[in-house]
């Protein structure tokens, strides 16, 4: 054999002891060092956890009646990182749940969870679709039919604005650091009202079930089970039926001025909405809120319909998801109650001193000329006077006599403005609730800041506010807040909807029952000067006289004040303020109504009428 044969078997042999040594070596690394690591990864990928949906608590009213439940339903889950590789399978689906194929996909695509995690592509399927995917399983990898829980609304709109409303959770709220933890892609979330203020006590606890499967991904048997956990249940300060005979007053209400012409016109009064507000007057308890219009919150269990939301957002249909109790309005002379205290106590006024009034107002220059309601005038009028008569002149020279007074430092209307809770939330357990505008010089110049000539505060500005007109925003909540504070001599409740909260045993929450006021130490004379002008309003002769002219105001005086707010290019806002009975005050009722006109004929009658119910003087209202 020659010396080259050789030389190459050599190689060859050496070459592979080479090989048979690499693998050797590669062989002992995975058995031996790695063995522990590719164990621990071969048992996660036999095993799969998957929560359990837990119901959300229940909604009940005072009187322990259910409003709100959570009901199981069947949906269709699935795997996305496995369903997205299977074209047939998507197509599938499309066709059983009536779905286009691009919107599965979308879901699919945009859904950032982890492996083992799964998206909702459909809920509330019915029986015949369950049974046509559950046949087709081996067709649709990474697909199962799964029970999750949807809210049930047993009074349909009744209390809409009050309870909201719950929906999917969104990739953009699954990034934020308020529902990073604990929640996963298609949890059910409160989005609106109390279901998202209290969404940590109405969510339950997640049960979860770690099971072996197969390597379609089909489980094969459970390895371990942890139950879910119900959440705790919310009881009401809201009267369900009170809550109902308020909705359909405020309706019967609206229905009844659209049909009213302006007065030497055939224009109709538009009235696009409005709102009640009914507290308890010794607590701070709201007893019912009503918003009109309203809507079903039912319809966004599951899902809304793109026809649903479209409707729901359409401008002609006057925004029925807006809560009208705590958005932000001119208030006209139901705001009167401020300027008339102020007067009081900075002695601009005192009880007895009285103005004249001649039907215009030359007070600030002849070249400012300021009307009141009553062309004609008033005549002389004292404090009582002037608020039975909601007398515009009379609250001009006030408000004029607090600007004189008022210092670099304070600007007094504005205090007693703030004193009495507007210009800042009330802090009611609602969420979104608009905060109003109590307008001064600082705002002034900020909000005038690319205008230098509009940032002097004028006198006018300042007696404009005194009638509620100006630059001034305060929500039907706020108004009903500071009559609550006349009522009861300076003490200020925080209104609430919550009377307590029970877990999924029954035991009361601890805390929830708080009651949370304070003194603000108004004069309490003062007040009593201004509840005789209230009385005398629904009184004869009053503003509210002919609403209130079949009343028992004698067994059952009711404080109250009428208001016709001016809205640049818009119809008239009518309110009106009140609590009774007078001496012994049980509730407070504010009613506001857009573009309704004057609120002694239009505002009144609603709450005049809801006055009758809880005193049980008309079942019929």
């Amino acid at each position: 054999m020659s010396s080259n044969i050789r030389i190459r078997f050599k190689i060859i042999a050496y070459l592979v002891i080479g090989v048979l040594t690499a693998l050797l070596l590669r062989l002992y690394f995975l058995q031996v060092i790695s063995g522990e690591i590719f164990a621990e990864m071969a048992s996660e990928s036999i095993s799969r956890r998957t929560s359990i949906p837990a119901p959300r608590g229940n909604i009940y009213d005072r009187n322990g009646r259910l409003i709100v439940k959570s009901t199981p339903v069947s949906a269709v889950a699935a795997q996305p990182h496995i369903l997205i590789q299977d074209d047939g399978a998507i197509e599938l689906l499309s066709d059983y749940l009536d779905i286009p194929v691009a919107n599965i996909r979308e879901k699919l695509e945009n859904a950032n969870i982890s492996y083992l995690e799964r998206v909702f592509l459909k809920t509330g399927i019915d029986k015949p679709t369950m049974i046509r995917i559950k046949e087709s399983s081996g067709l649709l990898p990474g697909v199962e039919i799964v029970d999750i829980y949807l809210r049930e609304y047993n009074y349909g709109v009744l209390g809409s604005h009050i309870l909201g409303y719950t929906g999917e959770i969104d990739e953009e709220k699954l990034a934020s650091d308020l529902y990073r933890s604990d929640y996963s892609g298609g949890d059910q979330i409160g989005l609106t009202g109390l279901e998202k203020q209290y969404e940590s006590m109405l969510r339950g606890e997640k049960g979860e079930i770690i099971y072996e499967v197969d390597p379609q991904g089909r489980p094969v048997s459970i390895i371990e089970e942890r139950p879910a956990i119900s959440g705790n249940d919310l009881y009401l300060t809201i009267d369900i039926e009170l809550q109902k005979v308020t909705e359909e007053i405020l309706y019967g209400g609206i229905m009844e001025v659209r049909e009213k012409t302006l007065k030497n016109t055939d224009e109709h009064y538009i009235v696009p909405g409005g709102a009640v507000v009914v507290l308890n007057a010794r607590n701070g308890e709201v007893l019912s809120m009503a918003s009109f219009p309203t809507y079903d919150p039912g319809i966004f269990s599951g899902g809304i319909s793109p026809e649903d939301w479209a409707y729901l957002n359409d401008t002609e249909n006057c925004f029925p998801l807006n809560n009208r109790a705590v958005m932000s309005y001119a208030p006209g002379s139901v705001f009167k109650i401020v300027t008339a205290y102020a007067g009081l106590e900075e002695n601009i006024v005192s009880e007895y001193s009285t103005t004249t009034c001649r039907g215009i107002w030359y007070g600030l220059g002849s070249d400012f000329p300021k009307s009141c309601w009553k062309k004609s005038g008033h005549g002389s009028l004292s404090m009582r006077a002037a608020i039975k008569n909601s007398c515009d002149i009379y609250f001009y020279e006030v408000g004029y006599g607090l600007f004189v007074k008022m210092d670099n430092i304070e600007e007094l209307l504005q205090k007693y403005s703030r004193e009495f809770g507007f210009g800042r939330a009330t802090g009611i357990d609602l969420p979104f609730e608009d905060e109003g505008l109590v307008p001064d010089r600082e705002w002034k110049k900020e909000y005038f800041a690319d205008r230098i000539e509009n940032t002097v505060w004028f006198p006018g500005d300042t007696v404009n506010i005194s009638i509620g007109q100006g630059d001034l925003l305060v929500t039907p909540l706020q108004m009903a807040m500071a009559y609550s504070i006349a009522a009861n001599r300076g003490i200020q409740y925080e209104p609430h909807l919550i009377k307590e909260i029970r877990d999924p045993y029954g035991d009361v929450y601890t805390g929830s029952t708080t009651l949370n006021w304070k003194d603000i130490e108004l004069n309490e004379y003062y007040l009593e000067i201004i509840e005789d002008g209230f009385d005398m309003v629904t009184g004869p002769g009053g503003t509210a006289s002919y609403t209130f002219r079949n009343f028992p105001t004698g067994e059952i005086p009711i404080a109250g004040k009428t208001g016709t707010a001016e809205i640049y290019g818009k119809q008239d806002y009518a309110w009106f303020a009140s609590y009774g009975p007078i001496g012994n005050p049980e509730y407070v009722i504010v009613v506001m109504l857009e573009q309704a006109g004057g609120g002694g004929s239009n505002a009144s009658p609603i709450a005049e009428k809801i006055y009758r119910y809880l005193f049980e003087l008309d079942q019929s209202y």
